[in-house]
């Protein structure tokens, strides 16, 4: 794969990790209400519909080449959202 297709997968990866956060952020909040059933049919249908709109940017960008890095950016993106978002909640306390 070329440099800039994976230099764009990264930027792709990063972003997606913050979009995940609060995206998981939300569906939480809503979920917890429901019963046992319907939360595991939810996170179901959640992880199917989060991980598809992953690939379906991977295969826009790079014809769907996934590399570990990619989910390491993911994590990276998802950790820095977490961090941001934790030290805000904590200066309004």
């Amino acid at each position: 794969m070329i440099l800039k297709l994976q230099i764009y997968s990264l930027i792709y990866s990063l972003i997606f990790g913050v979009v995940f956060y609060f995206l998981l952020d939300v569906f939480n909040k809503y979920n917890n209400k429901n019963k046992l059933i319907l939360k595991i049919f939810f996170s179901f249908i959640f992880v199917l519909g989060i991980s598809s709109l992953y690939f379906w940017g991977l295969i826009y960008i790079n014809n769907g080449y996934l590399h570990i890095y990619f989910l390491f950016a993911i994590l990276v993106g998802y950790l820095f959202a977490y961090i941001c978002l934790h030290k805000k909640e904590n200066s309004k306390m």
